[in-house]
């Protein structure tokens, strides 16, 4: 006998669980292909461009400063370097020498050291009043303007050796003619002394200061030394 009630429902099988999705990844662009990286790159070649012109220019202006300033130091010690010349007439080492050698009058080279105190005097006012485009410059000019003002100071000197030679030549007492000779050769030693140690090696290094900067610039050609053109 069937037992009145309600009746149980079947349970309606389960549907099989799907598979998880798969994962979709967006493919990233390499990062030198990024737009931004671009960009940057771009941004930073500019950069490095505009760099690397401004140091051009900068070298370009620095060796139009500088020879600019050759232009002006050279016209500034013309009074100077123009007696320096061997084959000009009033010559410095022709005309000492003449004159230490008894070939030329001492009225003559009196008056030819009077000159050339004057003209150096000159010539070291002008070269310090030079504006310099750098501190190399400025170092090489101060060193070339005490050459110069020595140079005047040796000149001083050989008008005093100049004088007392004609002293000598003036009178007859042989014992105070070889005094007068004396202090003659003591002042000229003085005066060579002074040009050797002072003068010549003031201007000397000056004008190697600025020689190198000019090759550096390129305004120059390095030349071989003394030493290595002797061999």
């Amino acid at each position: 006998m069937a037992i009145k009630g309600k009746s149980r429902k079947r349970s309606k099988s389960k549907a099989p669980a799907l598979p998880p999705r798969p994962a979709y990844q967006v493919r990233k662009t390499p990062i030198v292909l990024r737009r931004d990286v671009k960009r940057a790159a771009i941004v930073v070649l500019a950069v490095l461009a505009f760099l690397g012109g401004i140091r051009v220019w900068v070298n370009v202006s620095r060796s139009d400063s500088l020879r600019a300033y050759d232009r002006k130091i050279t016209t500034a010690q013309g009074l100077f370097v123009q007696y320096f010349s061997p084959n000009a007439p009033a010559s410095v080492d022709t005309n000492l020498q003449n004159f230490q050698q008894g070939k030329l009058a001492a009225a003559t080279f009196l008056s030819q050291a009077q000159t050339w105190a004057k003209d150096f005097a000159t010539s070291a006012t002008a070269v310090g009043k030079l504006k310099t485009p750098n501190d190399v410059v400025r170092d090489a000019q101060f060193l070339i303007q005490q050459g110069i003002s020595g140079y005047a100071r040796v000149a001083n000197l050989w008008i005093v050796a100049a004088q007392l030679k004609q002293s000598a030549d003036a009178t007859k007492d042989k014992t105070l003619k070889q005094a007068y000779l004396d202090k003659e050769n003591a002042v000229l030693l003085q005066a060579d002394d002074a040009r050797r140690q002072g003068a010549d090696a003031l201007y000397a290094r000056g004008a190697k200061l600025l020689t190198d900067l000019n090759v550096k610039w390129g305004l120059q050609k390095k030349q071989a030394s003394t030493s290595q053109s002797g061999q």
